[in-house]
């Protein structure tokens, strides 16, 4: 009998140190996703907003309206920003391709960090 309460005492202990891994797990992901966004809108700020606003928001009606931009067409937009696209020029020799994927995660979360 004391075999099997102490068994499980091990089974509870080992239960609740999963779940206190899997908490700082989650902790530590949620902080890179907000660092990775951070840099996704700096990057943002400093290369597009000019052309396509502030907070994806252009009073221009010749640029395209990035809050649109389909979530589900990354390559689209990697090749748009490296290739360029109508009046967009290329980025190609401007930006690594971290900062692309970077702007990409910042225009996908339509400029909110996901919580």
């Amino acid at each position: 009998m004391k075999d099997g309460r102490l068994r499980r005492s091990c089974q509870i202990a080992g239960v609740a140190g999963l779940v206190l891994f899997l908490s700082f797990a989650a902790l530590a992901q949620s902080a890179a996703d907000a660092s990775e966004f951070e840099k996704g809108r700096q990057q943002f700020h400093r290369t597009c907003a000019q052309c396509h606003g502030r907070n994806m928001v252009s009073s221009g009606v010749t640029v395209y309206d990035l809050r649109k931009f389909p979530i589900d067409q990354q390559d689209r937009f990697i090749a748009s920003v490296v290739n360029g696209k109508g009046n967009m020029p290329s980025f190609k020799d401007a930006l690594t391709s971290e900062q692309i994927r970077a702007l990409w995660g910042y225009v996908s979360s339509r400029g909110a960090v996901s919580k």
